[in-house]
């Protein structure tokens, strides 16, 4: 009986401490589990961010000086909020076209990239390169993002009725420019230029006395169709490839002024002699001497070799040429902006997807990657630090506007304004910069003016039956339309001849047609 009762005793005891041990493992367990949950301020409470996340993206240009000092800043911010840190990569100006696809191809380990109406945005969305986009993803993770952008943003960025980017929610208010060197027009005495088509007396004058300096010193991606389109411009109505294709284009137009279908073939007797009048001014230009021939090799921008003195001209827009212009009152020169508007006096206004951001459709971080960029476009605090550096370095407030801190000019300043690439953040945050003088807020002004809405801003062509086809043509154009555009080619007229009969060979006729389809379509639903 004793024996019973000490045996009954050991296993009660027994029984106890594995109870004890089981409640105080599960106890440990769940206390585990509670404080790895980790949430997010400003978002769902219901997303988990305990698990770090490397999220890799890609944007245009070249990196500032000071980006690894910013990107160590951004990355405390990130593993704060969200428990992410980022790396961004760049895809110089002269390799966009063979690169950018080449990334999304390859595989990469990539979640995001920079996209845009005229940068691959429809050609790569309609191959798959993207990631398919919902409203509902974007309200739990980039509420901030949602609640800033209109819903005409989103609709502009549908391709076969899916969102395959995020737009931004602050489109740019700018135009194309051509900048010159005012203090050498002075000097040479050469009469103030207003248009950019009577441009030409300030260019022999350059030629002729600064023997160290170009006229026009071109890159082979940005500048090379520039120095033609923007001559062309002024003269017609407001002309846009109407795949917007981003390279070559398709010979195929639209204008900002149509409101029922129409498509313009660069063949066609009401553009054709504007493209050769541009064409055979270039033409001269080029054997004159003014435009660099290394231009199919030359990497560097035109508004660069202009801040290193090495062009008296550059092409850009309003808003990228803020440093060119900082830069130039440093040195003690003098800048002159020619806006570039169409024969009526307008230009279009940019539409939402004009700047933003896809994420790649291999992407495995889709959820934070967009958690990091709603901070990145909306949150003050990330939008100053990417657009503008470090506040005290390479920026200050001062008197209610953005200034440079003591000892940094727009020369030395190590993280310029616009420079990095972060073009969607929204620009409605900013305060105005010190440096506008008269002149860039009388441009601003102007070009207020003189935007106008297209009714085609959220057309986007459907490639599906045609991708051959317009893959065709803007091969096409590269190769043949390019040259006409610098003037390096022997005969205009016979070259103008040779891309017709590339074009049509092509399949220019197809596409038209195609195009002509759904744009009665488009103006169809929109009309009703």
């Amino acid at each position: 009986m004793k024996k019973n009762f000490r045996l009954l005793v050991l296993t009660l005891t027994v029984c106890f401490v594995l109870s004890t041990l089981l409640v105080s493992m599960f106890a440990v367990g769940f206390g585990a589990q509670t404080k790895a949950k980790r949430t997010a301020p400003g978002f769902d409470p219901s997303i988990d961010v305990s698990k770090p996340v490397k999220i890799v993206g890609y944007l245009l240009g070249d990196a500032p000086a000071e980006f690894p000092n910013v990107m160590k800043e951004l990355n405390k911010k990130l593993q704060k909020d969200i428990n992410a840190t980022m790396e961004i990569n760049y895809i110089g100006w002269g390799d966009l076209n063979y690169k950018y696809p080449l990334i999304l191809a390859s595989g990469e380990n990539v979640d995001w990239m920079y996209a845009a109406n005229w940068c691959f945005y429809f050609q790569e969305a309609a191959k798959g390169g993207f990631k398919e986009l919902t409203m509902d993803m974007i309200k739990k993770y980039m509420p901030r993002h949602y609640k800033a952008t209109p819903s005409v943003a989103w609709q502009e960025a549908k391709v076969k009725g899916k969102i395959y980017m995020i737009p931004t929610a602050t489109p740019d208010r700018k135009a194309d420019v051509v900048i010159l060197r005012g203090d050498l027009r002075e000097k040479y005495k050469v009469p103030p230029i207003k248009k950019y088509n009577d441009i030409e007396p300030f260019l022999a004058a350059i030629k002729k006395n600064e023997k160290t300096m170009m006229p026009m010193n071109l890159d082979n991606q940005y500048d090379l169709n520039s120095v033609m389109w923007r001559l062309l411009v002024e003269k017609t109505d407001y002309l846009e490839d109407v795949a917007r294709v981003s390279t070559g284009g398709t010979g195929l137009f639209t204008t900002i002024y149509d409101t029922k279908p129409k498509v313009y073939y660069i063949m066609d007797k009401e553009i054709l002699p504007a493209f050769k009048e541009a064409a055979k001014k270039v033409k001269s230009w080029y054997d004159k001497g003014y435009i660099n021939r290394n231009a199919y090799a030359n990497k560097v921008r035109s508004k660069d070799a202009f801040d290193q003195g090495k062009s008296a001209v550059a092409f850009g827009n309003s808003q990228d040429i803020q440093s060119n212009l900082a830069n130039a009152k440093a040195k003690g020169w003098k800048v002159e902006i020619i806006p570039i508007f169409d024969k009526r006096g307008h230009r279009p206004a940019d539409p939402y997807i004009n700047n933003g951001v896809a994420l790649v459709a291999k992407t495995k971080n889709a959820e934070r990657t967009l958690m990091a960029l709603d901070l990145i476009m909306e949150e003050k605090s990330y939008n100053y630090l990417v657009y503008f550096g470090i506040q005290g370095k390479n920026y200050i407030i001062k008197n209610n506007k953005i200034d440079l801190p003591k000892g940094v000019t727009a020369e030395n300043n190590t993280y310029p304004p616009d420079a990095a690439g972060f073009w969607f953040t929204n620009k409605d945050q900013f305060l105005p910069l010190a440096s506008w003088d008269d002149n860039y807020i009388a441009l601003r002004n102007a070009i207020k003016k003189a935007l106008v809405s297209s009714p085609l801003s959220s057309f986007s062509l459907d490639q599906t039956k045609v991708k051959t086809e317009i893959a065709n043509l803007n091969s096409v154009m590269t190769q043949y339309y390019n040259p006409i555009c610098i003037g390096m080619v022997k005969n205009v007229d016979q070259a103008f001849a040779t891309l017709d009969k590339k074009l049509k060979a092509a399949g220019v006729d197809k596409v038209k047609a195609e195009a002509l389809r759904q744009l009665t379509q488009y103006f169809k639903e929109r009309n009703q």
